[in-house]
Parts: C-alpha cells; sequence; structure tokens
C-alpha cells in the first residue's frame, strides 16, 4: 500500500495524467477547446502521423521530430507511439491502400495512352489495375472439402424423448 501512495504522489509532483490523449480526443469528436500548449503538442502529433501515413520508417520520424523541436529521442517516441493511439495504426490499412492508390494509378495511365493512341498499352494499364482490384480472381464455387475432413463429434442418445421431440420440430417447420 506504501508503494502505491509514494507513486500516486511522484505522479501528482510530476503531474503525470494517465488519461491525457482524452483531450484530444475529445477535440476531434466533441470539438471540445485546447488551450495554447496543448494545441502545439498537437501539431507534433500531426506531423508524426502524417510522416508516418507517407511511408516513412520509424527512425525517420523520431530523427524529424527530434530536429525541427528540439527534443531528445525518448520524447519523440512518444510522441509517434501517442499519435498512432490518436489517429490510428497506418501500417494496417496501408497495403490496401496501396492497392488501391495503384490500381488508380494504372487506370490513369490507361487513360493517357488511350489518348496518344497507344491501345496496346491502354489495355494493358487497365489489365493491371482490374488485376489489383481482384476483377480476374476466381471465387470459390461448391463444397468446402475441408469441412468433410474435421472430426465431428457424435453423441449416442437413448431417451426416445429426445428423438420424439426433433422429429416434431422438424414437422413444424
Amino acid at each position: 500500500m506504501a508503494k502505491t501512495t509514494a507513486l500516486q504522489r511522484m505522479q501528482k509532483a510530476l503531474k503525470v495524467d494517465e488519461n491525457k490523449l482524452d483531450k484530444y480526443l475529445a477535440y476531434y469528436y466533441e470539438n471540445a477547446a485546447l488551450d495554447r500548449e496543448s494545441m502545439e503538442m498537437l501539431e507534433k502529433y500531426r506531423k508524426a502521423w502524417s510522416l508516418m501515413s507517407l511511408g516513412r520508417p520509424d527512425n525517420m520520424v523520431i530523427s524529424t521530430l527530434m530536429k525541427d523541436y528540439g527534443i531528445l529521442e525518448r520524447q519523440a517516441r512518444y510522441i509517434v507511439s501517442e499519435s498512432l493511439y490518436i489517429y490510428g495504426r497506418v501500417k494496417t490499412a496501408d497495403k490496401q491502400g496501396k492497392k488501391i492508390a495503384s490500381a488508380e494509378y494504372f487506370r490513369l495511365l490507361s487513360n493517357l495512352a488511350r489518348q496518344q493512341g497507344d491501345i496496346d498499352a491502354a489495355t494493358k494499364a487497365w489489365e493491371k489495375a482490374d488485376r489489383l482490384d481482384g476483377l480476374h480472381d476466381e471465387e470459390k464455387v461448391g463444397w468446402d472439402s475441408d469441412a468433410f475432413t474435421r472430426p465431428v463429434k457424435i453423441v449416442y442418445q437413448q431417451n426416445i424423448n429426445i428423438l420424439k421431440e426433433s422429429n416434431r420440430m422438424a414437422e413444424d417447420e
């Protein structure tokens, strides 16, 4: 118990807030006002997240934050992780986003090639866009053979009332 109270006193002395990101989330979701210091911190979060969303590696984002704001590496790492908490993880949606962007790029190239009269290049670029969108993927139709290879638990029952109840339910349907 003494350790807990000492920890709480230390948190108060250091002004550590467990839910310090709540005010930033409230700023976005509830249009809550932020003071000047919080707005400066929000700018750091935005910069970190924008660099991450551009595909920059973590080390590059951290070094950019250190250089631009004159902060330590540990502080920059906290800013990166907290910005991911506020705005969401970039890398999980990154692959799908790049796939969509590539498909749109190939469609743009196809349209440009068609305007210049190069039908062959336009067709190839459009086919690449379709392939990225998954239009040429085969859809699985029919029985799933794996469903039959799994062992099934069979329970034998000697109670005739269970059979009568299941037959009555089948007739009602």
